[in-house]
């Protein structure tokens, strides 16, 4: 990477180019040299319809074994996250007998940042280069730091030691909820500043109040999950298990461009499918991969 998404702006100020509304789009990386690698059978994967094949292949293989092979859909769900999450029944939501895949706290998380994240993309924000002011990233990391602190109250009183409070499914949804707020503010630019060749040189936030926004956005999310309502189990299900998904890709998305030194290649979003397929799957691979030695040993649930 060659600058931070901070001092970029203040210290080498883009020269005039296009725009996004009033945002400054610029380059942060250089045109890809050589020929793209193409698959056995001559299909490309940078250009044509090399993206296109390998998702809808991508699509149909996961559908197939989403409704195919033993147990039920949610089983899958429940095992595919079973090794990130613990999923215990006293640390989770049930609606209408039926518990969540994930426990209160993750379903928080991973909703609340799926939620931010789409809603920056909504904005116009997707492909934002900074951070945002020093005392909104102060308001943002309070956000994940009253999660950790949630969490060791809840880890202390489990072991049976002091505590200020007794630990509820409420706070655990609502602190984990907050902090997935927290986390798209902080994580989005770090990924654009990986990926994309071009992006708009604007922060995530520009001010409390729209931290405020997103703050009322997953506090409505919460209060779905704690009605307990029948109707909203999948849809609040899945919004959660997809934001596992979404922050696994976005991590494995700047490791593996790091590692593979492959950064700012990324000009568009056909030519962003290819890559964010083939690290789907990888992530894919690491969830069954937990899932399947947390079952090896003793602690995890089989759907067979």
């Amino acid at each position: 990477m060659s600058q931070s998404p901070k001092t970029g702006a203040h210290e080498n100020p883009p020269p005039a180019g296009p725009t996004q509304g009033h945002i400054p789009v610029v380059e942060i990386g250089r045109p890809p040299v050589g020929r793209p690698a193409e698959l056995p059978g001559g299909i490309n994967l940078d250009r044509g319809r090399g993206p296109f094949w390998l998702v809808t292949i991508t699509a149909l293989v996961l559908l197939a074994l989403a409704i195919s092979g033993p147990g039920s859909f949610l089983e899958k769900l429940v095992w595919l996250n079973s090794g990130v999450c613990p999923q215990r029944p006293a640390h989770s939501y049930f609606f209408d007998g039926q518990q969540m895949p994930l426990e209160a706290r993750m379903v928080g998380i991973f909703a609340g940042f799926l939620v931010t994240f789409l809603g920056l993309w909504l904005v116009g924000r997707g492909r934002a280069l900074q951070w945002p002011s020093r005392r909104l990233n102060i308001v943002l990391a309070a956000c994940i730091l009253l999660m950790v602190f949630d969490g060791l109250n809840s880890t202390f009183w489990d072991l049976g030691w002091p505590t200020l409070y007794q630990p509820q499914n409420w706070l655990r949804v609502v602190t984990g909820s907050i902090s997935g707020v927290g986390m798209a503010g902080l994580l989005l630019p770090v990924v654009n500043m990986t990926v994309w060749r071009r992006g708009y040189l604007t922060p995530t936030f520009r001010s409390f109040w729209e931290i405020g926004y997103a703050l009322v956005a997953v506090l409505l999310y919460v209060l779905g999950v704690m009605s307990g309502w029948g109707p909203l189990f999948w849809p609040l299900s899945l919004l959660a298990v997809v934001g596992v998904i979404t922050m696994l890709v976005m991590l494995n998305l700047v490791i593996f461009t790091i590692v593979l030194r492959r950064e700012n290649r990324v000009s568009s979003f056909y030519g962003f499918l290819t890559p964010a397929t083939l690290i789907l799957l990888v992530s894919l691979g690491e969830m069954a991969l937990f899932a399947t030695m947390r079952l090896a040993l003793g602690g995890g649930q089989a759907f067979i």
